[in-house]
């Protein structure tokens, strides 16, 4: 029994990496976001906080200043990671992603048939900023969200099936062949 107790607190303690949880996205009306990340997708709001006075002013490392009041929400997602909105008062301008510097650029939502995935998607308004392109096995086209926040549709069609189930076996191994050169 002391055997299975130490094993259990072993487990618990370490600590475990799960994976990419979710991605956060500043946008300018909440309730907008959801409806149209809900209409274009099929996300839905699982959790909505608000923060604001002391709480927010203790995360201005995090939001930049003092003084804010921010509204924060998950939406759920068919592949149970999550996309995190958050809506700032006062609100700033927002600036373009530029690709060539560093940062986050994008979130990727994963579908099947980009081409018809993007005909219904433009057919609901949606502004697309590329056409489908084919790069390495993959077709993939970006849009914009109502922010301007870059949105990428992309189907790796049969190597979804690997990527879902087994990305980061993969990943282990091409740590030991191809890419090996990018690790000690």
């Amino acid at each position: 029994m002391k055997d299975v107790l130490k094993m259990v607190k072993s487990f618990v303690t370490r600590g475990k990496i799960h994976g990419l949880n979710h991605c956060g996205v500043t946008v300018s009306d909440f309730e907008s976001a959801v409806k149209w990340y809900n209409k274009m997708f099929g996300f839905h709001l699982v959790n909505e906080l608000h923060i604001d006075g002391d709480a927010a002013d203790k995360l201005a490392c995090l939001y930049g200043q003092k003084g804010m009041t921010v509204r924060l929400g998950f939406l759920g997602t068919q592949s149970n990671a999550m996309l995190e909105i958050f809506e700032f008062k006062p609100k700033e301008l927002g600036q373009s992603t530029h690709w060539n510097q560093a940062g986050y650029s994008h979130a990727a939502v994963g579908v099947s048939n980009v081409p018809a995935v993007k005909r219904t998607l433009e057919a609901k308004g949606v502004e697309f900023v590329t056409g489908v392109q084919f790069t390495d096995g993959a077709h993939w086209a970006f849009m914009k969200d109502p922010d301007g926040n870059l949105v990428e549709i992309i189907d790796f069609h049969a190597n979804r099936i690997v990527l879902d189930l087994a990305s980061n076996i993969v990943g282990r191994v091409m740590k030991k062949a191809k890419f090996g050169s990018y690790y000690m």
